[in-house]
């Protein structure tokens, strides 16, 4: 019985997240003819602010519950990139709904393919990596340094993939090198709890998330300039919080 009610809220809460994705693509034409009228910076803002609503309702119509702590770490300026583990689908609404700052996502090149979402990620703006494609990656790195560093934070997911649980997989070093293009200082975050929501049998679970932001680490940390010592303290300390028992 408790399975069969499990798929009916789960195609429910499809049936609404379809709904859902109609009403954000009918803003997108006004978001697009903005660029006409507005600077850059109010385009990008006004796609947050449209992304923001979408993530918060998004999570929030799963009936899971969501503690937040550590927003105090993010600098008030500057470039900034966002660093953390990835364990679900629900991670992006959670991090744009609750972050608190706008921010763009390095994503990989599969949700290039996914409508209306692939435009509004655009508008923030996002980048869609082929991490098979070298030349492509540097231009893509390239072009999110520049976003960095015209004041739009960026989020990147250095283990690649979803864990699909709690554990955290070692990091490509190659994420690391976005934030020292950009000359930004890493926001490392701890997010946990998420795995939980879908991805165990495809059907909505509420859960209990944790966001936990982390003590950032400037440019001029000697840490910040050691690749493969980075790695491991930003994976470790990640790590070290997600397996912390919930309060």
């Amino acid at each position: 019985m408790k399975k069969v009610l499990n798929f009916i809220t789960g195609l429910l809460w499809k049936a609404f997240f379809v709904l859902l994705m109609l009403v954000t693509l009918s803003l997108l034409p006004c978001q697009l003819l903005s660029r006409l009228f507005l600077s850059k910076h109010r385009q990008r803002r006004n796609a947050w602010r449209v992304a923001r609503v979408w993530g918060k309702i998004t999570f929030l119509s799963t009936g899971s519950k969501l503690k937040i702590s550590g927003l105090e770490n993010i600098p008030a300026e500057g470039p900034i990139c966002f660093i953390g583990n990835h364990q679900s689908y629900f991670d992006v609404p959670v991090l744009l709904g609750f972050m608190g700052r706008p921010l763009g996502f390095i994503a990989m090149q599969e949700l290039a393919k996914v409508p209306v979402l692939n435009l509004w990620m655009k508008e923030l703006p996002s980048f869609f990596l082929d991490r098979e494609n070298p030349r492509q990656a540097l231009k893509i790195f390239k072009e999110a340094a520049q976003a960095m560093k015209d004041g739009v934070p960026m989020l990147i997911f250095p283990e690649g993939r979803r864990a699909l649980s709690s554990q955290v997989a070692q990091f490509h070093l190659g994420s690391l090198k976005l934030a020292q293009m950009a000359g930004a200082t890493i926001v490392p975050f701890a997010l946990d709890g998420t795995w939980q929501m879908y991805e165990i049998d495809g059907n909505i679970h509420p859960s209990r998330v944790r966001l936990q932001v982390l003590p950032s680490i400037s440019p001029q940390d000697p840490l910040y300039q050691d690749k493969d010592a980075l790695a491991e303290h930003l994976r470790s300390s990640i790590e070290k919080h997600i397996q912390q028992p919930a309060s």
